[in-house]
């Protein structure tokens, strides 16, 4: 396993990878704390988008997946969109996923399970630098 990051690499794309999985409440409070710390380098008035690879993360138990929950309910009015990527192969993991995000009650926010779909979603509001830059953080 690798480990859990959030940066602003290119321009105003969020790249969440969450390579270490979210198996502790501990573990999304870290991801909450990068956000924030990412998201304060910018101007208050920048907008930005989200570009989450969840596909190394396994079913989460219970509070972990309630932690994750209100993570994503953390309505940004800034966030223009924000979508997440899952693996075709976690069918589990996946309807939990979907279930989390519907629950955030987020329309600017999407599941994934195709790196295709995913970045041409992300890419109608993205810059081409960051379009490119999206395409390599998703091995495309």
């Amino acid at each position: 396993m690798g480990r859990n990051t959030c940066d602003f690499v290119e321009g105003r794309l969020l790249e969440i990878r969450v390579a270490d999985g979210y198996r502790t409440v501990e573990d999304v409070d870290q991801m909450i704390a990068m956000i924030g710390e990412n998201v304060a380098k910018l101007l208050p008035e920048e907008k930005f988008t989200i570009a989450a690879d969840w596909r190394a993360v396994q079913l989460m138990p219970p509070e972990v997946a309630a932690r994750a929950r209100q993570m994503l309910t953390k309505v940004n009015p800034r966030v223009v969109r924000s979508s997440i990527l899952t693996l075709p192969a976690n069918p589990l993991t996946n309807l939990q996923v979907i279930r989390l995000i519907r629950e955030a009650e987020n329309s600017s926010r999407r599941h994934f399970t195709s790196a295709k779909e995913h970045h041409a979603w992300l890419s109608e509001v993205l810059t081409p630098k960051e379009s490119q830059r999206l395409a390599k953080f998703l091995g495309l």
